[in-house]
């Protein structure tokens, strides 16, 4: 009788699945009220027809369902229906519910009570004790990769693509010119590159080594510093590892810095030396020539976006500054080898520079020590589902800290990085060859919002641009695997390979989870993807705790939190009465505070930021503002200084408003802008080109004119609108005006920073007289 009353239970629960699977076939995403009747009839047959699938599916689900339903821990993301201990989730897709059980964090012992504050929280696996060490062998940077070498000795560390061709096309695109529109000619570029080829651990540590020799025999020694101004390759990590291998430190700055912020880093870091790619030497040679303490530069020689006349033209125009190549330096190191000299703790690892998108950029110094527990914090979140099987596609920024410490946690784990680039990831910029993510194939892939959004907003425009037949299957196994995701029942991902295998064979057809960084997504992006790629995990962290602050567990599944707390930091909330956040309230609510062993002590030489950021007691005092729910996870609701007072004495958070608008089809890039002189505030947009093409020809406007054009813009205006009505927006929180920019957002332009965070100062400023305009009139 009970397990016939489960049957039912279960019945009831997959009918209703059905039928809201069946009702949002029919919604106006796939099924507009304005199409013809005849159209709406041709529609029937083929929407029941996928009903029936989904229907026959949930209703075998209903009969071989027999076990009690657990009730979700929580509404969005419940607990397993049969988790045993011994399940392993180390192969296959991560799973999308709860395999661990709340709480997911603790209270953290030996802290009072403080009025105004929670009590500082920490993961459930170092409730006696912070962990600091992956193993009790690796003591500093250089521990890791030489005990990589000995445990996966010929196992593939790292792979690299070359340069085969690079092909060249020129196209006539309308550009603004002093306020007119003129037709001008771009150049295109298109990379033909090679297959991946691979160094073992062993081959990528006797490089390492080689590097380091040869460092030291052109003048560099235990203490000295090394600035690494480049973008993300197996070489700028071997660089670095190779001044780990000698005591030697590294000073880390962005490739889009500009030529005022690579100086800045490269002085006041008194470094002695420069590792660069070529295309970058021109931007950084005003502050090479200014320093004195500089003795040479290396720059890469696999570097596909160099064709040599860089090198030629640097020598000519800077004869006495020494340049070398990355192999000769690794030559030299062969002919001339030396011993490791290895750092203790407590050496200065790297001073890492933020990207300066609110303000100069500041020296962040981390230790040996912090990294390695930086790495491990991260470590604990991931340790029972990711093995030395995984394959990450490595293409972020090395100088942003998140991704440095992910490529070494991949270094520990005995995994593979394979290195790409933001411009050859999909095959739209490749020639004769695949993209970074369909040749490389990954297990793990990391992104920031955009590359996320820009992913859901292609599946979808190509979804709804499929028959009717391909749109009624795809929504409706969509609504089908979501609905049993919430409420926890088994066959979920049925459709995975029939139905959501075209999008899953994107980024090459074998993702086990993927990773959104850097700032804030939307929870229904994170859900589309979820469902539809691979279940989505959430990093928050800044440079000044070393990453360390939440990080999705593959195994805690949530989509509307980060997750929890790694377990090398400890997190407090502290109340903001003015903003209205108290930590009194259900869930509590103030700013993010972090405490531990990867925080920052002090900025480099900069005692008055550190007097701003850092308490007498050691607490980083992070300027986001957060919230622990009701397992124990950490979600981040907003940044301090992103929190406007409007005309009415109200507060918007800009970044919340920014993650609902930017899921329109519109949207490339968004900023939302307000100020206390209006009462509603206005988005300025970088638009997505080939939409609002096709939204400007609807309307009968001249591809020309249509970013300033009223009847375009009032589209986009009224597409925001619903937008935000359908999130659940305030009146208030629904922008009154749209700015849309004529010019793509990139670090190029300074736009945005080398991650894709919004340089907010500089938007403002270029769109000044915009913006006053967009504002709605009292």
């Amino acid at each position: 009788m009970a397990a016939m009353g489960h049957r039912l239970q279960a019945w009831l629960l997959a009918s209703m699945a059905v039928a809201r699977a069946a009702k949002k076939n029919f919604s106006p995403m796939i099924f507009p009220p304005r199409i013809p009747l005849t159209c709406r009839k041709s529609f029937i047959i083929p929407s029941f027809t996928a009903a029936i699938v989904v229907c026959f599916a949930a209703v075998l689900v209903a009969l071989l369902y027999t076990r009690p339903l657990t009730p979700p821990t929580t509404p969005f993301a419940p607990a397993a229906p049969n988790t045993t201990a011994d399940m392993s989730w180390t192969t296959g897709i991560a799973p999308l519910y709860q395999v661990h059980k709340p709480p997911f964090t603790v209270e953290a012992p030996g802290y009072e009570r403080v009025d105004g504050e929670t009590l500082p929280r920490r993961h459930w696996k170092a409730k006696d004790g912070l962990r600091t060490r992956p193993h009790p062998e690796i003591n500093t940077m250089y521990d890791i990769v030489k005990r990589s070498a000995r445990v996966y000795a010929n196992e593939p560390a790292v792979g690299t693509r070359s340069l085969v061709h690079l092909h060249r096309e020129k196209k006539k695109v309308p550009k603004n010119v002093d306020g007119e529109i003129v037709q001008v000619d771009k150049e295109w570029q298109f990379f033909e590159l090679s297959h991946y080829s691979y160094r073992t651990y062993a081959e990528f540590l006797t490089y390492i080594l080689q590097l380091g020799s040869g460092l030291r025999k052109l003048g560099l020694s235990k203490g000295s510093k090394l600035h690494l101004f480049a973008t993300t390759s197996a070489n700028w990590m071997a660089m670095s590892h190779a001044c780990g291998s000698q005591s030697m430190s590294i000073v880390t700055a962005y490739d889009t810095l500009g030529a005022s912020g690579v100086e800045h880093s490269l002085l006041q870091s008194n470094a002695e030396a420069m590792y660069i790619d070529p295309h970058l030497l021109k931007t950084a040679s005003s502050g090479l020539n200014k320093s004195e303490d500089l003795k040479f530069v290396v720059y890469n020689d696999n570097c596909i976006f160099a064709d040599g006349s860089e090198v030629e033209a640097f020598k000519k125009a800077n004869p006495n500054i020494k340049l070398l190549s990355i192999e000769e330096v690794r030559q030299l190191g062969e002919d001339n080898p030396v011993d490791p000299v290895e750092a203790q703790p407590d050496d200065l690892f790297c001073i890492m520079y933020t990207s300066g998108s609110t303000g100069p950029p500041k020296g962040v110094p981390m230790t040996h020590a912090g990294m390695v527990a930086a790495i491990t914090g991260l470590w604990t979140c991931v340790e029972e589902s990711v093995t030395q099987n995984e394959y990450v596609l490595a293409y972020l920024p090395l100088a942003h800290i998140f991704e440095l410490v992910l490529e070494n946690l991949v270094l520990w784990a005995g995994a593979t990085l394979g290195y790409g680039n933001p411009r050859t990831l999909s095959d739209t910029s490749v020639k004769n060859c695949a993209g970074d993510m369909r040749e490389f194939r990954p297990t793990a892939l990391v992104g920031v919002p955009q590359v996320w959004e820009t992913v859901k907003k292609g599946v979808v425009a190509k979804v709804n641009s499929s028959s009717i037949f391909v749109k009624a299957l795809f929504w409706g196994a969509f609504n089908y695997k979501s609905f049993m995701v919430k409420h926890g029942l088994p066959l979920a991902t049925i459709f995975d390979n029939v139905v959501f295998k075209k999008v899953r064979e994107l980024t090459g057809g074998r993702l086990r989870l993927i990773m959104n960084g850097a700032s804030g997504i939307s929870d229904g992006t994170k859900h589309f993807l979820s469902m539809t790629v691979a279940p989505m995990l959430t990093g928050y962290g800044l440079t000044e705790t070393a990453a360390n602050g939440a990080l999705g567990d593959p195994l805690e599944y949530t989509s509307t939190a980060i997750g929890p707390i790694p377990a090398a930091v400890d997190v407090k909330l502290v109340s903001i009465p003015d903003l209205n956040y108290s930590t009194d309230t259900t869930p509590p609510q103030g700013e993010i505070w972090i405490k531990g062993l990867p925080v920052l002590k002090e900025y480099y030489k900069n005692p008055e930021e550190t007097a701003k950021a850092i308490t007498e007691d050691g607490w980083f005092k992070t300027g986001d503002i957060g919230e622990f729910d009701s397992v124990g996870h950490l979600k981040v609701i907003d940044r301090v200084k992103n929190l406007v007072k409007m005309q009415g004495g109200e507060y918007i958070a800009l970044e919340k408003l920014e993650s609902v608008y930017r899921s329109s089809p519109f949207v490339q890039n968004i900023m939302v802008y307000g100020d206390g002189e209006h009462s509603r505030a206005i988005a300025i947009v970088a638009p997505n080109e080939k939409v609002l093409s096709e939204e400007a020809q609807k309307l009968g406007v001249d591809e020309h004119d249509m970013h300033t054009n009223p009847k375009v813009v009032d589209a986009v205006l009224k597409d925001f609108i619903s937008a935000g009505r359908k999130a659940g927006l305030t009146g208030l929180e629904i922008v009154g005006g749209v700015v849309i920019a004529d010019e793509e957002w990139t670090p190029d332009s300074g736009l945005v920073t080398a991650t894709q965070k919004l340089n907010r100062r500089v938007i403002k400023d270029r769109y000044k007289k915009q913006i006053e305009e967009a504002f709605p009139k009292n």
